[in-house]
């Protein structure tokens, strides 16, 4: 456990590829599918926040806080993170989507040691895999989450052009297999 991050768990979205349904609670492997996320969060930080838009009762049995966005109709990803950003209170937050069932630690220390070891010039880390950035798993210094506010009030919500917007260090995996998203039903019939 790295004590100087928080993790929070995105599991706030519509679920369209899977009918509408709560992808995070989905089962996979005998389990909801935001088990695998929890269980590599407790392994690298100090405490758990999920997004979540639905079904917040059933998602605290998980984390010790689970937090709707403030918009209607599931505003995306930037509004779950700035949601959550006044429940951290550590230097520096993982942000993981709940949607990568096949991310390790063995990938999430290399974010963590990256940040921790570059210095004050250095707002985030991710990795780059096959020429595209892969915003489903980010550290990121907490102070750096303010800056999501005036994204949002420009109407920008994409994950990708706000971490472009920082600071932003890059590192490159060539493991296609870590981040493949859960999005369809087929997902959860394949083997980790």
């Amino acid at each position: 456990m790295n004590s100087a991050f928080s993790t929070i768990i995105l599991a706030g979205g519509k679920g369209q590829r899977l009918g509408g349904q709560d992808k995070g609670l989905v089962p996979y492997q005998g389990h909801p599918l935001i088990h695998r996320s929890v269980g590599l969060a407790r392994q690298c930080s100090n405490a758990i926040i999920i997004s979540a838009n639905r079904n917040v009762a059933r998602y605290e049995a998980f984390a010790e806080s689970v937090v709707q966005d403030n918009t209607p109709n599931y505003g995306g990803p930037l509004l779950g993170i700035q949601a959550c950003a006044n429940r951290v209170l550590t230097n520096y937050t993982l942000i993981m989507a709940c949607d990568l069932p096949r991310l390790t630690i063995d990938l999430v220390q290399p974010l963590q040691s990256a940040l921790l070891d570059q210095g004050p010039q250095l707002d985030a880390v991710v990795y780059r895999q096959n020429g595209f950035l892969q915003c489903g798993l980010v550290a990121i210094k907490t102070a750096a989450l303010a800056s999501i506010d005036s994204e949002l009030e420009q109407g920008q919500r994409s994950i990708k052009r706000w971490l472009e917007s920082l600071s932003l260090l890059v590192l490159d995996s060539d493991d296609a297999y870590a981040f493949t998203n859960f999005n369809t039903p087929n997902s959860f019939t394949t083997p980790l």
